[in-house]
C-alpha cells in the first residue's frame, strides 16, 4: 500500500492524508471509550467532527464537552495537532527522528502541503516546525494555566488550558468549556492576550517565522533586532505582504467591529473590556473560530464584514484557512494598477509574476463559486434558514474559521454533509482536490487565432 501511495501524485497524496485521517478519527471517536456519559451523538456526528478537527474548523454537530470524555478529548488534541501541520509533514519529521531517509517525492508533497517555495533545507525547516510549534504551544497552554487552574483546580485546570492552546494556535476554534465558546471570558485579560497571540501564530505562516529566525539569526546589531526597515530588507517578499496584510487586517477588523458594535452588543461593558472584545473577534472571524460574543446578536453589515474577513482568511503555508492574505493582496493591488493604467503588479519594489496573478484569481473565483453553490443548496434543502446566516456558515465552514451563528446544529443532515465537504475542501485546497481528480486539461496547448470578444 506505501509502495502504491507513494506512486500517486503530490495532490493526490495530500488529499487522502486528510481523508484517511478523518476516518481513523471518526472511528476513534465513535468508540464507547471516548464517550462521556451525556454523549448523544451518533456515528455521523462523530464523523463531522473528525473532519471539523482535521480541518481546523471548529463547527459541530454535538459539542465537545458534552460529547466526548477525558480520551475522547485527547484524541481531539491530536485531531487537532494533525490537522494544523498535516499528516505528511508529520510523517517526514517522524523519519527523521529515526534517521530514516525520505525520498525527493515525498519532500516535494510536504513543501507543497506547507505552501514552501522549494525543498532547499528540507530537513532543517522541518524540525524547526516542530520546535516552533511545541515552544509556542506550551508556553500558551502555561500561561492560560495562570487563570485556569485557580479557576477550575489543578488537574481540569491544566488540561483545558492545554486543550485550548492546541486548539488555538492549529487555528481549530474547539474548546472543552460549554456551550458558549469563550464568551464568558471576555472580560479575562490573560485569554484576550494568549489566545490570539496563539492565533496569530499558527496564522501567519511557518515559513514566515522560519524567515525572522533567519533574520535574528544574521542580525548583529540591536538596531537589527528592532528595526522595521532592517528586518522587511532580510524577509522574502512573501513574508512581508503576509505580515503587512495582517496587520492591516487586524488593526482595521478591530475598528471597525468596535465602531458597528459599541452602541450595540457591547453596550455596557468597560471601554478596556470593549477594546479586548474587538480585538479578540478581528483575530480569530479570519481564521479561529472562538467567540467572545454571540454572533447572532451581531448588526447584519458587522456579519457581511465577518464574511469578508473569513473570506481572506490567514496566510499561506500555516494552520489557517481561507483564500490567503497574499492572494488577496494580488488580486487587490491588480486592480489598484488596472485603475491607475499600470501594466504591471509590484509589491515592495519586487514585480509579480503574471502566473501568481492569474492563479490569484482562479483560486478567489474558485471560492466565490464554491461558497455561491453551497449557498443554493442549503436554502433549497432549509428553506427556513435566515439567508445571511446561511451565508456566514457558508463561508465559515470553507474558510475553515468555524465561528458560526449556532445554525450548524439546527441544520438537516444534507446541509451538514455540505458543510462537511465545505470544510473538507477548505482544508486541502479546491486547487489540489480538483488537481487530484484530474478536472484539468491534459491535452497539450495548441496556438488558436486570436478572438475578440466585448467586455465592460
Amino acid at each position: 500500500m506505501l509502495h502504491q501511495f507513494n506512486k500517486l501524485s503530490i495532490p493526490l497524496k495530500i488529499s487522502l492524508s486528510f481523508l484517511v485521517t478523518v476516518l481513523i478519527g471518526s472511528g476513534l471517536l465513535s468508540l464507547p471509550i471516548s464517550q462521556a456519559h451525556s454523549s448523544e451523538a451518533v456515528f455521523f456526528d462523530h464523523l463531522f467532527t473528525a473532519i471539523s478537527m482535521v480541518c481546523v474548523t471548529g463547527l459541530y454537530t454535538q459539542p465537545v464537552y458534552l460529547t466526548y470524555n477525558l480520551f475522547g478529548q485527547v484524541v481531539s488534541m491530536i485531531l487537532m495537532s494533525i490537522g494544523g501541520l498535516g499528516i505528511l509533514t508529520i510523517i517526514a519529521y517522524l523519519y527523521y527522528a529515526i534517521n530514516e531517509r525520505v525520498s525527493f517525492s515525498e519532500q516535494v508533497a510536504v513543501t507543497e502541503a506547507l505552501n514552501r517555495e522549494s525543498v532547499e533545507d528540507f530537513k532543517p525547516f522541518i524540525k524547526s516546525v516542530f520546535k516552533f510549534v511545541a515552544m509556542v504551544e506550551v508556553v500558551g497552554a502555561l500561561l492560560l494555566m495562570t487563570y485556569f487552574i485557580p479557576d477550575l483546580g489543578w488537574k481540569k485546570g491544566a488540561f483545558t488550558s492545554a486543550f485550548l492552546s492546541i486548539s488555538a494556535f492549529n487555528n481549530a476554534g474547539f474548546d472543552n468549556l460549554g456551550p458558549t465558546s469563550l464568551i464568558a471570558y471576555s472580560h479575562v485579560t490573560i485569554i484576550n492576550i494568549v489566545i490570539p497571540t496563539l492565533i496569530i501564530f499558527g496564522g501567519l505562516g511557518f515559513s514566515v517565522w522560519n524567515d525572522l529566525k533567519e533574520h535574528f539569526k544574521q542580525a548583529t546589531s540591536w538596531e537589527d533586532y528592532i528595526s522595521p526597515k532592517h528586518l522587511f530588507r532580510r524577509l522574502s517578499l512573501s513574508s512581508k505582504v503576509a505580515i503587512t496584510v495582517t496587520g492591516i487586517l487586524l488593526l482595521s477588523g478591530t475598528v471597525l467591529f468596535y465602531l458597528l458594535e459599541v452602541d450595540h452588543t457591547m453596550v455596557g461593558s468597560a471601554f478596556v473590556d470593549q477594546l479586548k472584545i474587538s480585538f479578540f473577534q478581528s483575530t480569530t472571524m479570519r481564521t479561529a473560530g472562538f467567540a467572545t460574543v454571540n454572533y447572532t446578536k451581531l448588526h447584519t453589515a458587522t456579519l457581511l464584514i465577518c464574511t469578508i474577513f473569513m473570506f481572506i482568511g490567514g496566510s499561506p503555508g500555516g494552520t489557517a484557512g481561507g483564500v490567503k492574505t497574499t492572494t488577496c493582496a494580488i488580486i487587490g493591488k491588480m486592480i489598484l494598477s488596472e485603475m491607475r493604467g499600470e501594466q504591471q503588479v509590484i509589491f515592495f519594489r519586487r514585480l509579480i509574476d503574471k502566473k501568481a496573478v492569474q492563479k490569484s484569481l482562479i483560486i478567489a473565483m474558485t471560492f466565490l463559486a464554491i461558497i455561491v453553490t453551497s449557498i443554493i443548496a442549503i436554502t433549497l434543502l432549509d428553506s427556513w434558514v435566515d439567508l445571511e446566516f446561511v451565508i456566514f456558515e457558508v463561508v465559515s465552514a470553507l474558510a475553515t474559521v468555524g465561528v458560526t451563528a449556532d445554525l450548524t446544529p439546527e441544520l438537516s443532515r444534507m446541509s451538514q454533509t455540505i458543510i462537511m465537504v465545505l470544510m473538507f475542501i477548505g482544508r486541502v485546497g479546491p486547487i489540489t482536490i480538483f488537481t487530484a481528480l484530474k478536472l484539468k486539461k491534459s491535452s497539450p496547448d495548441v496556438q488558436r487565432a486570436t478572438g475578440q470578444i466585448l467586455i465592460g
